[in-house]
């Protein structure tokens, strides 16, 4: 269904004959309910022909088995992230009375650098089902060898959580020394092993195993259960410090110091002064402690959406009982309110009425302010008649968050940050900001924190955009931002915890997007460094209670894979009948295809980041073409196939460069202060278009050429406005647009200089906003993306480049409502198009109190 790669397994026949089909699916249908970054959900099961099954995603990607085959042990942060997340998925298990009961590197999945744990809840199924006696003579053992806890071995049936706790550790062990802890050439010698044999110390095997670390798994492997971390949410509280840099290096034991002998005057001397040292240190230590807000616990978490789609934007209410979210298709999402702790959500915005986006409660919790279709608006919290605060001037983009005192919002637009009253009155600027957007101001009203960069990642057209932004804090009396996060990231979504005070953001600077807590200074810097507070959260945007005891925050998943449709003269083809070209667990947000269709180059995250790939467009090996700290994006072949241009980010900026396509250094073509991307060649590929964007209004499209020996010249501009330029098959033209209020024109501009043409369009087949385009390869057609007459007709258009009637030619007749701008491209007679698959949902978390 759906067109999805899933993974099958089937049970054996004596075992499912032993177990029988209602038993074994009543006791699975618990773990099918489970929605967790970290756990592989089971999609479905049945019955067929005698076999009991269940369905899994298919995930691109490898087993830790395999990765441990391959490199023996591994580095220990990348095996303390592992047992991280692993041990996540367990404390979600647990909490709902699931233990996995067979936790091993089989069964722990690595996909986009993060882990996934497979089959939870089969062995409990089978378990349940069956009882020990008959899976042993069905000659199935509930756990392997190597990794079961000493009561699991002796066969106790009255086991617990602890298993998995002692099962996580033997994993440990083994990501840290390359070896489990017992090795026995039998099953009966390694259960014995477990019941009565110590496991050699960690740091005989791995000396560079930090003591703290080594003291954790130590603990896991303890015989009695009782000696052991009792429960997974206490495993994690301890390896989570650990995945600091420095963390686990301080010995939990101390040695004892020799003593001096009488005469070692200036050895006793040196002693002093250390000791005094010491202190000092102790006491400088102590006052920077007492001055740096604690570190907050994350507790009980709370799924508050289950919906198919998109829930996006969640905000909690001051008190922290409600939260105010919007939900629909993209573009045309819906205002919700709903108690946090149960109850019907309830719609406060109407479908005919646009979009809305990014509520946010009054301090008093009786007013939501929110940004729509019509621009900033304000109504009752909980019904009402919405009211236009700002309106929306053309193509503009806009959110807005209450001041602490009520009276006023702050909201940015274009490149600066406004106040308003929400009773009348003018805007005043407060400060300028490029491309600022998701405003927050401190409870006490001292800070505005706001985030500068990639507003395409919030926008309703590119949502999930990928590129880096950073967080910034402004003096709300005015006065020049301060930014206070690195920008080679994403970083987003500010929001004040007012216990203690400190600032959360969202950011993927340690792979997936995280929550991360940031203390400061009063001087509204960075007093510390930010800490994760969760693991694999795939957050999108966060917002806390008053009191700081209650976060909000979106799941945002999406994946993206490339897909081909034939042009049909007989109408349009449909969607739902288009080829996969790529598959497995990735997004691949932009791609090119060779001339001569044999190559398929792609930006891709299946290795964490975006990074350029290509592969035979026919199918066949997939080769990883760059490695960079940074994504890389847009890739596009030269007309000989020889060279790409790409974008990645230098100091937060994007900036156009090139390489030859077999290997050797990139060459970076553009340097200057603004956003440039999107490069396009020339046929004769001597010259790139590209997009430049030095801050609104200033947005142009621009050409370089390279001389004979291969250098890049000065650039020049081509025309003001643009995005996407694509050159003509005779190297004559470039297409891109230029926005006309909220109307988008396409524009053919002549190289060789001239005025545009602008492409005519008749009213009900106008591009999207900020879409995708290409020539035909004849360069006689122009093909774009629209949404048709009353938006019934999404799909893929193509019109003359000389003028004339536009025809619809793939028509977006499955999941059009999530497919606003899919990048596609035109190849002899074939439409090649990505399509994202995305969910989101909103989740609670309980906020501890400090450690």
């Amino acid at each position: 269904k759906h067109r999805r790669q899933v993974a099958v397994k089937v049970l054996r026949p004596e075992l499912a004959a032993s177990v029988g089909a209602d038993r074994f699916l009543q006791e699975i249908t618990t773990a099918a309910r489970f929605q967790h970054p970290h756990i592989l959900p089971l999609l479905d099961s049945g019955e067929s022909g005698g076999f009991l099954y269940y369905v899994m995603p298919f995930v691109e990607g490898e087993s830790l088995r395999r990765r441990l085959s391959q490199q023996g042990e591994l580095p220990i942060h990348e095996a303390v992230k592992i047992m991280i997340e692993v041990c996540d998925a367990l404390s979600y298990a647990h909490a709902r009375g699931v233990v996995h009961r067979d936790i091993k590197p089989d069964n722990v999945l690595l996909s986009g650098r993060h882990a996934l744990v497979t089959d939870f809840g089969v062995a409990k199924a089978l378990s349940e089902a069956t009882g020990r006696q008959q899976l042993t003579s069905a000659g199935v053992a509930l756990g392997t060898p190597a990794y079961m806890a000493p009561e699991q071995a002796v066969g106790e049936s009255n086991i617990d959580q602890r298993v998995d706790v002692y099962a996580l550790g033997v994993l440990g062990y083994e990501l840290i020394s390359g070896r489990t802890p017992f090795i026995g050439r039998t099953s009966q010698e390694l259960l014995a092993a477990h019941v009565t044999q110590p496991p050699e110390p960690l740091c005989s095997r791995r000396p560079a195993c930090p003591p703290g670390l080594e003291n954790v798994i130590m603990k896991c492997l303890a015989k009695r259960p009782a000696d052991r971390w009792q429960s997974a949410d206490e495993l994690l509280a301890q390896l989570e410090p650990l995945a600091t840099p420095s963390g686990g290096t301080t010995p939990t034991t101390t040695r004892p110091m020799k003593t001096a002998t009488a005469g070692n005057t200036r050895g006793t001397w040196a002693r002093w002064l250390g000791a005094a040292a010491m202190v000092i240190i102790a006491v400088v230590a102590a006052l920077v402690l007492m001055g740096r807000p604690a570190e907050v616990r994350l507790g009980r978490r709370l799924q508050l959406t289950l919906s198919p789609g998109v829930e996006l934007d969640p905000a909690l209410s001051p008190d922290g009982k409600f939260v105010a979210f919007v939900a629909g298709p993209i573009g045309i999402t819906r205002l919700y309110v709903r108690q946090v702790e149960g109850g019907t959500p309830v719609a406060l915005t109407s479908e005919n009425a646009g979009y809305a986006r990014f509520p946010r409660w009054s301090p008093d919790g009786q007013r939501l302010v929110f940004g729509s279709e019509r621009g900033i608006e304000v109504m009752p919290a909980f019904g009402g008649v919405p009211r236009v605060l700002v309106p929306r001037p053309p193509a503009a983009w806009l959110d807005a968050a209450w001041l602490p005192d009520g009276e006023s919002i702050v909201y940015p637009l274009g490149d600066s940050v406004f106040t308003r009253p929400v009773n009348g009155g003018p805007s005043r600027p407060l400060t300028r900001l490029a491309e600022a957007h998701s405003c927050s101001p401190s409870p006490d009203g001292r800070w505005i924190a706001c985030v500068s960069g990639n507003r395409q990642f919030v926008r309703n057209e590119d949502l999930g955009n990928i590129a880096s932004s950073s967080v910034w804090v402004i003096p709300a009396a005015g006065g020049a931002p301060v930014r206070v996060t690195e920008e080679q990231s994403l970083n987003i979504s500010p929001a004040w915890l007012s216990r203690p005070a400190s600032l959360l953001y969202i950011s993927n600077r340690d792979g997936g997007r995280d929550i991360y807590q940031l203390p400061l200074s009063r001087s509204g810097r960075p007093a510390d460094d930010a800490l994760r507070l969760t693991t694999g959260s795939n957050a999108a945007s966060v917002s806390a209670s008053a009191d700081g005891r209650r976060l909000v925050y979106s799941a945002h998943s999406r994946t993206a894979n490339v897909w081909s449709s034939p042009i049909l003269e007989s109408g349009p083809a449909r969607l739902s009948q288009a080829q996969p070209v790529t598959s497995g667990s990735q997004e691949i947000e932009t791609f090119d295809i060779s001339v001569d269709g044999r190559w398929l180059l792609f930006d891709s995250d299946r290795s964490g980041i975006q990074q350029l790939y290509r592969m035979p467009l026919q199918g066949g090996e997939v080769e990883q073409l760059t490695n960079l700290p940074t994504p890389a994006m847009a890739p596009s072949f030269s007309r000989n196939g020889r060279e790409i241009a790409y974008h990645t980010f230098r100091d937060g900026l994007r900036q156009v460069f090139v390489m030859d396509v077999e290997g050797g250094t990139p060459v970076q073509v553009t340097h200057d202060s603004a956003q440039n991307r999107m490069g396009s060649w020339s046929p004769d590929g001597r010259t790139l278009a590209y997009h430049k964007d030095a801050f609104e209004p200033s947005q142009t499209t621009e050409i370089v050429s390279r001389d004979s020996g291969g250098k890049w010249g000065r650039p020049r501009t081509l025309v003001k406005g643009g995005d996407l330029p694509i050159w003509s098959p005779d190297g004559r033209r470039i297409l891109t647009f230029v926005m006309k209020g909220d109307d988008v024109a396409m524009v053919i501009v002549p190289v060789s200089g001239g005025a545009p043409v602008y492409v005519a369009l008749p009213r009900e087949a106008m591009p999207v906003p900020f879409g995708i385009w290409d020539w035909s390869p004849d360069g006689k057609s122009l093909y774009y993306v629209s949404e048709g007459p009353n938006k019934k007709r999404n799909g893929i258009w193509r019109v003359p480049a000389a003028g004339g009637t536009p025809r619809l030619v793939l028509w977006f007749d499955e999941g059009s409502d999530d497919l606003v701008r899919p990048w596609f491209r035109v190849r002899g007679n074939r439409i090649y198009l990505n399509r994202p698959d995305q969910q989101s949902d909103v989740w609670m978390t309980e906020v501890s109190a400090p450690r």
